[in-house]
């Protein structure tokens, strides 16, 4: 009854059973399916430019493998900065010992 649903539900995955001691275990197998895409052609009026525009070398460093990465670690430093901060209850600045909040000391 289950195999029957599944294989309405995921039609593109043809389903075998096996016995294994005297249990059925069901087992999937995909197939896959390759099509050609062509691209659209564009309506009439409109032309193409001559010409890919060139895309300029990055400058300074930014490039795109090294900006994922400093991402990735500063997603990965402030969710660590979170944890801490709700492991001990207190914000970093407290914990490391700078006291905030206590005024500029010649109140009157």
């Amino acid at each position: 009854m289950a195999t029957v649903a599944c294989s309405r539900a995921c039609p593109f995955v043809s389903h075998r059973s096996i016995s294994f001691s005297g249990q059925s275990i069901a087992r999937s197998t995909r197939v896959v399916r390759v099509t050609r895409v062509q691209a659209v052609k564009p309506p009439a009026g409109v032309t193409l430019p001559p010409k890919q525009p060139d895309v300029p070398p990055p400058k300074n460093g930014f490039v795109d493998y090294a900006e994922r990465m400093n991402s990735r670690a500063a997603m990965i430093g402030f969710f660590a900065l979170l944890a801490v901060e709700g492991i001990f209850g207190k914000g970093l600045l407290e914990i490391i010992g700078v006291t905030t909040g206590n005024g500029l000391g010649f109140e009157l």
